[in-house]
This record gives structure tokens, C-alpha cells and sequence, in this order.
């Protein structure tokens, strides 16, 4: 009797389902980078093909592209908290990567790498992936995707560290049982975009990671396998760690005894079919998979295939409206059909955006909008040179924001050489069409003297056709010249009122003028209380001046008590936007009596103001260098000894010597 119980209590154990895994994924794709690193194809790609695959076998996924640094950290934080009791972790990158002095580093889109020692400033190391792993029970896993060739490689300069950055990333090892690192290539190697969409590491991580019953270890070696094969031999990828226990990704039967997966595994043949497939363009052979294989690894890929692959100018007989107009109608669009939806320049999805008005194009050939929302996406992905042709075809067609956006692209030199002449002639014949932002460039570059001789006369004219346009910047710019006393006479009440015409039609720096103006009765009463009201409207619109100014206020005690905490948290958020008095202001800080204080990262963040330019940095050093502490001094002194332009004492007095170092570094700003 005991022994039927017995049984009977295995076989109800038994046909209890287990409970479910809790997997969680952060996938970050970086493409969009500026000179001198190279904008990427894939990652948008392999984001895309990485997402689907993950969610297809349970993982709850994050999703992060085109992230600066403030951004990466915050999602490595918030994913941290969230992989926190999971069973399985992953983080997959895919964008540049370097390494320096055996050390790794991810790069954001927005990091500026002048020299080596900028690298763990603008950077994020590759530690911080494997510490937001920690809190995952059963495997945690990185994938990266961040082998491609060094982009900084020539350009930056060597100052600081042992060796200059490598191509390739280097090897690292975890002493933690259950973490894995897969690698794109080899120490020191570059991976491959490949020829297709998708780098060959994504494809082959889509096709193997998550095959049901294909332990996760085993699927690294088929993805490397693949990759080997598909580079011919240009490229090997390699894992470091190692398990105890048997893990899968995906969903379905474990291997049995010989090794193979159980007959009645209904995903057994998924990637088989799906990589006789994948490369198909053939809507049909998607639909097919979906039908043998609707809750397998691939599905969620096909649907997305199958989407790529239909008709996309479906167009609809109430509207005409196409899936070009759905991805890429813009708001200033002249021929914008009224039904679409507009979409704003940076939230374009330029990567379904393109193939679809590309298709629209082919169809209707001679729609005026189609080649405006076309060079606009191109111009988002980062692909100038087809960008300026089709904003120039939409300029033809008489698209007076195509003109002024061609003009920019001549004015920046992007696609094409720079050339100030040729963007103001597309300026002026976009703004004599009536476009009110091309009116205030117009006056930008009589400002400036750019492509013309400098008018002041003339820029205050055109900058008074685009206010009157409703144009918010031009506003500021009147004020600006009232402020100056550019090319008319100084009115700081003509100024105030100008720059509140301003912050109404939404200027965030003129909220911050008008903060400043009132802080200090400039053409107004002082009024603290109404300063700090602007400044933390012109911080909230996401002016870092105006969050610069709101630190002073907390530092100083003005109409709030005084906390330089609270000042600091101020000063590092402006700092962190590039704002040159947020920078000083921190390293003043830093060498004061905040609960942080330090006197050498004083130093550092001081240095990095005056290579940003700040010229009140400059001042201090050379005015009034005693009001900075002596440790600080002394490691700016070996800070610039560092950098190769200070060969005297590092005594912490600043004679000559060191104020031409000072002036040195600063001049510096424009390399």
C-alpha cells in the first residue's frame, strides 16, 4: 500500500508543470555615433532580431538604442534592481567597443575621446554589465556584439596610460561560477558587420541561442561554429566562464540519453526550417514556419519578416495614406497628408522607414512628400549622401522644408563638403517660401558672416521675419542683440521683453535669460524668487544653464536655504549635458566642504573644464590660483605633468611655468 502511494505521489509530482523560469534581458544597440567613430548598419538590425528571439523563449526584455552615457548607466541601474531574483540574466551589446590597459569599454553614442584618459569619463566598463548581473540566480550572461575596428584608434590622444587603445577587446575572465561571457571574436580581433543587415554574430545567436532543449553552452559553441564558417575564418568568436549545471534558453524538451532532443518536441525542426529560410523573400516561406512552428524560437522573427516583406504602400481609399506617411509624415511637412499622424525627426524608425517610402517612391513617382520622408529618414539613419538627394529632389518639387534641410546638411557638411554659400542660398529660398526657421538661419549666418560678409543690420532683419513668423529662437535672438548691443542700442527692457516672448513660444534658454535678468535687475526688479521660478522651468524644458544656475542659487542661499549637496546634484546634472560652468562648479565643489570632497578629483574635473574652454577656469588659475586648496593644485600640477606640457615642480605654486601648462590645456578646446 505504501509503495502505490509512493508511486502514485511521484507520478502527480511528475505531471505538475515546473514552475516557470523568470528570465530578464537588456539588450543596447549603438549605431547613431559622431565623427571621428563610424556610424553602424546592424545594431538597429540586430536589436530588432535579438528582441524577438529573447521574447519568443519567455525573457522579459529591455530595450536601449542610440543611448549616451547618462543613459547606459541609468538602464544598467534599472536593470540591476529588475534582474534582481531572476533565474537568468542577459545582456546583449552590440555597437563599439575598446579596450585599454586590459581593460574593456562600451561606447555611447555621445562620448568624446580626445585622448586616453577621457575613456573612463565618457565610457562604460564592461565590470558594470557583469555588476548589474549580480543579482541573477542561475546564469548570468553577457553577449557582446563590440569587437568592430577601434574608431578612435588614430585620433586619440596618448596621455595618461600605459598603452594606446587596441583594436579588438580583451580577454575577461570571471571567477563566478555561473557567468558566461560570449565574445564577438577573439582577444585583439575585429568582428565583421557581414554583408547582410545583421552582423554574422546576431544571425547566428538568433539561430542558436534559444533552440529549445540546446543548452545555453552548447549554443555558444553552434554560434561560433556558424560565425566561423559564414566569415570564412576571418572571424572566431570565443566565451570565458563556465556552468555546473545544465541550462537552456529556450523553451521545450531537454536532451535525452543519446544526446537528442525527444521526438515529441514540437520546436525539434525550428531552426532547421528557419535556416533554410531566413534569408528568403518570400513572404510565403514565413508564413509557412508560423503555421509549423506558431510558439517555437523563430516566430516572433518571421511575424516581423512577414511585416517587412508586405506591401507597403498599402494605400487606403479614404486617405491615400501609406506606410511611408504612418513611419516618417512630418509635422512642417507643406504636403503632409492631414490623416497622417506626424512623426517627430528623432522618433523616426529610419530602419522600416527608408524600404518603406523607397517603395512609395516606386509607386507614385511623382508625390511630392514621399521624397521629403525619405531624406528624412536617411538623414536620421546617418545616410547623408542619399539624404541630400532626396531632400534636393523634394526642393525641386517645390518642398520648402526639404530646402531648408538640404541646407543644413551643406551647412554642417554632411554627405557633401561644407559649404556656407550654397546653404545660405537654400536658406533664402526656403525662407522666401514662407518657412520661418529658414528666415532665423538666414539671420544666423549674417550673424556670423558665414557664406556672406557679417550684417548685423541684416541678421536683426531676417531674425524680425522669422519672429513674426512665431519662430521662438529668433525671438531670443532679438533679445540677444538688445542685451549686446548688437547693431542697435543696448536696451536690457527691450531684451527682457524679447526674451519672455521667447520662453512663452517654449525657448529654454530664455528661460534662463529671463532667470538671470531678474536674478541680477538686468532691465527688471531683482526678484530671487521669480528667478528660480524661470530657472527651474528653463531645467524641467532641459536647459543645462538654467540647472547650472539653479546650484548657485542652493549654494549661495538665495531664496532657498543653502545646501551645496543640493547645489552639487545641480552642478553634475548640468555638467553631465556639456555644460562648461556645471563642470567648474563641481571641481569647485569637490574642493570645498561637500560631504564628497576631494581635492585630486577636483583637480580632474577642472581640467576637463578648461579643455572644455571655460574661460573663468582659465581666470581663476591665473588670478587667483590660492583660492584652490593645495592638494588641488598640486595634482593639476601632475595632471599637466601628464599631459606632456608641465616639466617643473609639483609644489602647488603656480608661477609662469604652470600658468602657460593652464593656457596650454585650454587652448587645446578646438583639437
Amino acid at each position: 500500500m505504501l509503495l502505490r502511494l509512493a508511486i502514485l505521489f511521484l507520478a502527480v509530482v511528475i505531471g505538475q508543470p515546473a514552475l516557470a523560469e523568470r528570465k530578464a534581458a537588456l539588450l543596447i544597440g549603438n549605431a547613431g555615433y559622431a565623427a571621428p567613430a563610424t556610424v553602424l548598419k546592424n545594431p538597429p538590425n540586430d536589436i530588432t532580431t535579438m528582441k524577438a528571439t529573447l521574447e519568443g523563449a519567455g525573457f522579459e526584455v529591455t530595450v536601449l538604442q542610440d543611448a549616451g552615457r547618462a543613459a547606459m548607466s541609468a538602464a544598467l541601474a534599472a536593470f540591476e534592481e529588475k534582474v534582481t531574483g531572476a533565474d537568468i540574466g542577459l545582456i546583449y551589446y552590440s555597437g563599439h567597443g575598446i579596450e585599454v590597459n586590459g581593460d574593456n569599454f562600451l561606447i555611447p553614442v555621445d562620448a568624446k575621446l580626445a585622448s586616453d584618459r577621457d575613456v573612463k569619463y565618457e565610457t562604460i566598463l564592461l565590470d558594470d554589465l557583469l555588476h548589474a548581473l549580480a543579482g541573477a540566480a542561475k546564469l548570468k550572461l553577457v553577449l557582446l556584439d563590440a569587437c568592430r575596428d577601434n574608431p578612435f584608434l588614430t585620433s586619440m590622444k596618448r596621455i595618461s596610460t600605459r598603452g594606446i587603445p587596441t583594436r579588438g577587446l580583451a580577454r575577461v575572465d570571471s571567477a563566478e561560477s555561473n557567468m558566461l561571457i560570449g565574445y564577438a571574436t577573439a582577444p585583439g580581433e575585429v568582428a565583421l558587420d557581414g554583408e547582410g543587415t545583421m552582423s554574422p554574430y546576431a544571425t547566428a545567436l538568433a539561430r542558436h541561442l534559444v533552440v529549445p532543449g540546446l543548452e545555453v553552452e552548447a549554443a555558444l559553441r553552434a554560434v561560433a561554429k556558424d560565425v566561423f564558417e559564414a566569415t570564412g575564418g576571418k572571424q572566431r568568436p570565443f566565451k570565458t566562464g563556465s556552468l555546473f549545471e545544465t541550462v537552456m534558453l529556450g523553451k521545450g524538451l531537454a536532451p535525452d540519453a543519446s544526446g537528442t532532443i525527444g521526438h515529441n518536441d514540437p520546436c525539434r525542426d525550428a531552426a532547421a526550417h528557419w535556416a533554410e529560410i531566413r534569408e528568403s523573400k518570400d513572404k510565403v516561406m514565413f508564413e509557412d514556419h508560423l503555421r509549423l512552428f506558431p510558439a517555437c524560437a523563430f516566430a516572433n522573427i518571421a511575424r516581423q519578416r512577414m511585416a517587412d516583406l508586405a506591401p507597403v504602400v498599402s494605400v487606403q481609399e479614404a486617405t491615400g495614406e501609406t506606410e511611408c506617411d504612418r513611419l516618417a509624415a512630418a509635422e512642417n511637412d507643406p504636403f503632409k497628408l492631414a490623416s497622417a499622424k506626424p512623426i517627430g525627426f528623432y522618433d523616426i524608425d529610419f530602419a522600416r522607414a527608408i524600404p518603406a517610402c523607397e517603395a512609395a517612391i516606386r509607386d507614385n513617382p511623382q508625390e511630392k512628400r514621399f521624397f521629403y520622408q525619405l531624406g528624412r529618414s536617411l538623414d536620421h539613419g546617418n545616410r547623408f549622401p542619399e539624404a541630400l538627394a532626396a531632400y534636393r529632389k523634394a526642393a525641386d518639387l517645390g518642398n520648402h522644408q526639404a530646402m531648408r534641410n538640404l541646407a543644413i546638411l551643406y551647412e554642417n557638411g554632411e554627405g557633401t563638403s561644407q559649404d556656407y554659400a550654397e546653404a545660405m542660398r537654400w536658406f533664402r529660398k526656403s525662407a522666401e517660401l514662407g518657412n520661418g526657421l529658414a528666415m532665423n538661419n538666414v539671420g544666423l549666418l549674417y550673424r556670423n558672416g558665414k557664406g556672406v560678409p557679417e550684417d548685423l543690420n541684416a541678421a536683426l532683419e531676417w531674425y524680425r521675419k522669422s519672429a513674426d513668423a512665431g519662430i521662438a529662437v529668433a525671438m531670443q535672438n532679438i533679445g540677444d542683440f538688445y542685451d549686446l548691443g548688437l547693431g542697435v542700442k543696448q536696451d536690457l527692457k527691450e531684451a527682457f521683453a524679447w526674451y519672455r516672448k521667447a520662453a512663452d513660444g517654449g525657448s529654454a534658454a530664455s528661460m534662463t535669460n529671463l532667470g538671470w535678468a531678474l536674478a541680477n535687475g538686468r532691465g527688471v526688479k531683482r526678484d530671487d524668487a521669480e528667478a528660480m521660478r524661470w530657472y527651474r522651468k528653463a531645467a524641467a524644458a532641459g536647459d543645462a544653464q538654467g540647472m547650472n544656475n539653479i546650484g548657485t542659487f542652493y549654494e549661495n542661499g538665495r531664496t532657498v536655504k543653502k545646501d551645496k549637496e543640493e547645489a552639487m546634484r545641480w552642478y553634475r546634472m548640468a555638467a553631465d549635458k556639456g555644460n562648461t560652468y556645471g563642470v567648474h562648479n563641481v571641481a569647485a565643489l569637490l574642493d570645498g566642504d561637500v560631504k564628497d570632497a576631494d581635492p585630486k578629483e577636483a583637480a580632474r574635473w577642472f581640467e576637463r573644464a578648461l579643455r572644455l574652454g571655460h574661460q573663468d577656469s582659465l581666470r581663476q588659475v591665473k588670478e587667483n590660483s590660492r583660492a584652490w586648496s593645495l592638494a588641488f593644485r598640486k595634482e593639476l600640477q601632475r595632471i599637466l605633468t601628464d599631459a606632456g606640457v608641465y616639466t617643473g615642480q609639483l609644489d602647488g605654486q603656480f608661477g609662469p611655468s604652470t600658468i602657460r601648462a593652464v593656457e596650454a590645456i585650454f587652448n587645446q578646446k578646438a583639437s
